[in-house]
């Protein structure tokens, strides 16, 4: 599964619901990715201290990172065209699509991209 940025920050903001999920999953040892966007976006929060950054890059050492190489650059323009999504919602979108994964996410948009699996959380 790929997680969208909003559910990594959800578990950082310890909503029961993620928690308990992302925890089930790990127990399971369901593969879990996340876009390098995604890393960028919560290692970015404003409101995060020096310590709360060195917490988050632990947190996020959990998961499987997917780098954008070209032919990811390539997946992520040809969804933003389709789709007409920001450049992080088309990344997250084609992380999940190169990685044949679905993804989890609290995004209504990311509901139209047909091509790829998407659960709510």
């Amino acid at each position: 599964m790929v997680l969208d940025t909003n559910i990594l920050i959800a578990y950082l903001g310890e909503d029961a619901k993620v928690v308990h999920a992302i925890q089930e999953w790990f127990s399971q040892h369901v593969s879990l990715f996340i876009s390098a966007v995604s890393y960028a976006e919560v290692l970015a929060l404003p409101e995060a201290s020096a310590a709360d950054i060195a917490k988050i890059r632990e947190f996020l050492g959990y998961f499987i990172m997917v780098d954008v190489d070209k032919d990811l650059a390539e997946l992520i323009a040809t969804i933003r065209r389709a789709y007409k999504l920001k450049f992080a919602d088309a990344a997250i979108a084609a992380t999940a699509l190169q990685t044949h994964s679905p993804l989890v996410t609290r995004d209504k948009q990311l509901h139209k991209v047909k091509e790829m699996q998407v659960l709510s959380l």
